[in-house]
């Protein structure tokens, strides 16, 4: 794969000593020569970058899959191909705008992997701050990995970097690429359990804080296992041979991380891990706040299709995160596409977004205990969830493996809004074909294709080592 980043941090963890105190670097957007001339501050820089570029990548990837998933349009105003090129292509353009949330993930893989390189060489770090810090690193690689296969899906991902940044790695399929990353939040609990007390030789930002305590090895492995049993059910649904008949050995690994997640329906539903932005030079703002993002609206089904609660107003999700236009807005192209909603979940440009929270991890509890053969503990989830997060009547049992799949991704569907779930959750259960259609001759994209520039350094390579063709959609 690809070449990305450079290995300037290595020297910088190997070389820890002298400082300057009254000399400190960006800490919300290192380089390598800010590391180099600051050593002592080496890891804090390091791990620091880590989790910028992970969020420096979060609004591009809920704009993206919220378009898949019909939640959202980004409608600018001089150019169309920001709907169109999601829409109206089949099979999509690897050069175009739906190509995109491959090369920033790669690059931080770059990053955790040299990270993880120079950690194994600091042997002035303490055993139990090298065990934290890997199990960080390796929490950090799988949570990359999961987001590139919830956008690629089909085709893959390449999973394992290698020194070079020069040579190409090979892509693994699906399946594979899944196993993997929960293999490798397996290896993560293990070292963050063998750092025992220890501290994590490093500081992580407010949002593992804010909302829940998650910022010590210890409390970290809740973390870990949160995007594990989501990871766990991903498989379970799209039938990985791993997970055995029904999904069963996954969803029952889902509950088993479910359980060391901290689920907890006498908790708050926004407990959790979270991006945090700010307006520090070099730092990301959430580009999902209506400033930040003025282009981006809420589709229109979001309204007509939200449940009633016990006073026959709209959903209290829907009447808390959508907002009514002063004007409507529209496409550019001439397809005419209009909205009048747009989305008022992040009230400010420095309002922190969800990586996870307890509302998701008891929808993931629900769907694994229907499917482990506990459909009374399923019901009592999702009736916890309708009351609790959207002020409806409980429902009856139910019927069939059907009527609780739609019933589960109702409440997904509002419970989740616009945290990048919908668009995986139609696909992973065969529904793809359910999402509206704007207009006549649309399509409904599976999956976004590996981007052009990817490919070009793959031709002439054969076998898994080349790039995987873009394929036309079924719907």
């Amino acid at each position: 794969m690809a070449r990305l980043f450079s290995t300037a941090l290595v020297a910088a963890l190997l070389s820890i000593g002298c400082h300057d105190y009254l000399d400190v670097p960006p800490l919300n957007d290192p380089t390598p020569g800010d590391i180099g001339k600051n050593p002592i501050t080496g890891l804090q820089l390091a791990a620091t970058g880590i989790l910028f570029q992970n969020r420096a990548s979060y609004a591009g990837f809920i704009s993206d899959v919220g378009i898949f998933g019909r939640e959202s349009y980004n409608f600018f105003p001089t150019d169309g191909r920001t709907y169109s090129h999601y829409v109206e292509q089949n099979p999509l353009d690897p050069a175009g705008f739906a190509s995109g949330g491959w090369n920033p993930r790669y690059a931080n893989l770059r990053n955790i992997k040299n990270f993880l390189n120079a950690v194994d060489a600091a042997t002035a770090l303490a055993p139990a701050s090298q065990e934290a810090a890997r199990g960080f690193a390796q929490t950090m690689e799988a949570l990359e990995l999961s987001y590139i296969t919830a956008q690629r899906h089909d085709y893959g991902a390449v999973v394992q970097l290698g020194d070079d940044p020069n040579q190409l790695a090979p892509f693994v399929s699906r399946d594979s690429a899944q196993n993997y990353i929960i293999a490798r939040l397996d290896e993560a609990r293990t070292h963050l359990l063998a750092a025992g007390t220890a501290a994590f030789p490093f500081t992580l930002h407010a949002g593992f804080t804010t909302n829940g305590t998650f910022n010590t090895p210890a409390t970290f492995v809740q973390f870990n296992r949160a995007i594990a049993a989501r990871v766990q059910v991903w498989r379970a649904a799209l039938g990985n041979p791993a997970c055995g008949a029904g999904g069963v050995t996954c969803y029952t690994a889902a509950l088993a991380a479910l359980g060391e997640a901290g689920t907890d329906t006498t908790a708050a539903l926004n407990r959790g891990v979270y991006h945090v932005f700010s307006t520090e030079s070099g730092d990301a703002l959430n580009g999902l706040n209506q400033a930040a993002g003025p282009n981006l609206f809420a589709h229109p089904s979001i309204l007509t299709d939200a449940p009633a609660d016990t006073l026959g107003q709209p959903d209290a999700r829907e009447r808390a995160k959508i907002r009514t236009l002063a004007a409507q807005r529209c496409s550019v192209g001439g397809e005419n596409v209009c909205t009048t909603l747009g989305f008022q979940i992040y009230g400010t440009t420095t309002s922190p977004a969800p990586i996870f929270r307890n509302e998701e991890l008891i929808l993931l509890e629900a769907e694994a205990r229907y499917f482990t053969g506990d459909a009374a503990g399923a019901l009592a989830d999702i009736n916890f969830i309708r009351h609790r997060s959207g002020g409806l009547a409980n429902r009856g049992p139910f019927a069939t493996a059907a009527d609780f799949i739609t019933e589960l991704l109702l409440q997904r569907r509002y419970s989740l809004l616009w945290e990048g779930h919908r668009w995986v959750d139609v696909r992973r259960f065969g529904l793809i074909p359910t999402l509206p259609l704007d207009v006549v001759g649309q399509f409904r994209q599976v999956q976004q294709p590996v981007p052009q520039a990817e490919c070009l350094q793959r031709v002439g390579a054969t076998g898994a080592l080349a790039c995987p063709p873009s394929v036309p959609t079924p719907y």
